[in-house]
């Protein structure tokens, strides 16, 4: 490359990761703390090779070093567990939290520097064309990451494996995106390995893989084939709605003004969204919603978001949460009742 353009490329990474996560952060109403946190690592990551590239002290490129390895570390973890939920694989909290805490390892160890040994025996800083180098001499563990990479880009693979078997997404084409999604890190990381290894390619395919993790799982959210991490509170209240435990008398105050100002921002739906509403209402998947209200599949989802603006939700999910307390209330009419015509 030429004179000064790998730090150019590294900063403009690193900006572009730093919008990413927040335009995530500010416009997705969603919110998942999945991918806040991937986006977080990614940006951490490409931040830190940003760094290492303009550092001219030893001190500062070892931070840089490590803040890169941070973002690493992590954002496989999470690209794992996304991967995981996406699949729809039991969550099991011990195997979640070993996850973890080797995370943690493969983040200390190559964090440490020259300090112990392991993972460096030395290293020292170098500037070529404007940019800087560490120049390393590896220590006797340095070969366990490159195990750490293949061992969670493995454990993807087979979750994606399994999840093609059981047919938990429904349809090859998900399974498809995802392996692809998960074959673009492994062809990157062998590249780099092998082929060039003046620059790190990871930092620009952990931010293609978030984007494309990101769009497969809303793809399933809008399907209802998995649910959005809502929080605790939706899971506890929708575990209730479904054993239908709530006892319309004993709901929290404040809960009848919220049942008028849902029941008002339902009045403002036209007439196409409240069909979409009504069908969501008699318990129709929004696949079936097509065939049955004589539109496309991406009407239904445009309609979708003009319903979630409007009522000012988030999510198929929390929609089906609110049509339930109705339910249970014995207040449903009211989410069906016409606006009152105007009188002029």
């Amino acid at each position: 490359m030429k004179c000064g353009v790998l730090s150019i490329v590294y900063g403009v990474v690193a900006l572009l990761s730093l919008l990413l996560f927040m335009t995530y952060f500010l416009f997705d109403q969603k919110k998942d703390r999945r991918f806040l946190a991937l986006f977080c690592c990614v940006a951490a990551s490409n931040f830190g090779y940003f760094l290492l590239s303009i550092c001219h002290t030893l001190a500062v490129a070892k931070l840089a070093n490590a803040i890169s390895y941070f973002g690493g570390a992590f954002s496989m973890l999470v690209m794992l567990l996304i991967i995981y939920d996406v699949c729809q694989m039991k969550k099991r909290k011990w195997l979640t939290w070993t996850l973890i805490g080797i995370s943690i390892f493969f983040f200390v160890l190559p964090a440490s520097g020259d300090w112990l040994g392991l993972y460096y025996r030395s290293v020292s800083l170098e500037i070529i064309n404007g940019t800087s180098h560490l120049v390393k001499e590896y220590g006797p563990l340095h070969q366990l990451y490159a195990l750490y990479l293949v061992g969670y880009l493995t454990l993807m693979l087979v979750c994606i494996g399994y999840a093609a078997k059981t047919r938990r997404l429904r349809s090859p084409k998900y399974t498809a995106f995802l392996l692809v999604t998960v074959l673009l890190n492994v062809g990157v990381w062998l590249v780099e390995q092998i082929i060039i290894e003046e620059f790190e390619f990871l930092s620009v395919s952990y931010m293609i893989t978030a984007v494309l993790l990101l769009l497969i799982y809303n793809m399933l959210c809008d399907y209802g084939i998995i649910r959005p991490d809502t929080g605790v509170l939706s899971v506890q209240m929708l575990t209730q709605l479904n054993t239908r435990q709530i006892n319309p008398g004993l709901l929290p105050p404040g809960m009848e003004e919220m049942f008028r100002g849902f029941a008002e921002k339902a009045r403002t739906l036209s007439s196409a969204e409240r069909r979409i509403l009504n069908y969501y209402i008699d318990g129709h998947d929004i696949a079936e919603i097509p065939e049955l209200a004589f539109i496309s599949i991406h009407t239904v989802k445009k309609h979708n978001r003009s319903i979630y603006q409007k009522l000012e939700i988030a999510s198929r999910d929390e929609l089906m949460l609110y049509i339930e307390l109705f339910r249970c209330c014995g207040r449903l009419q009211e989410l069906t009742e016409d606006a009152p015509e105007v009188v002029q």
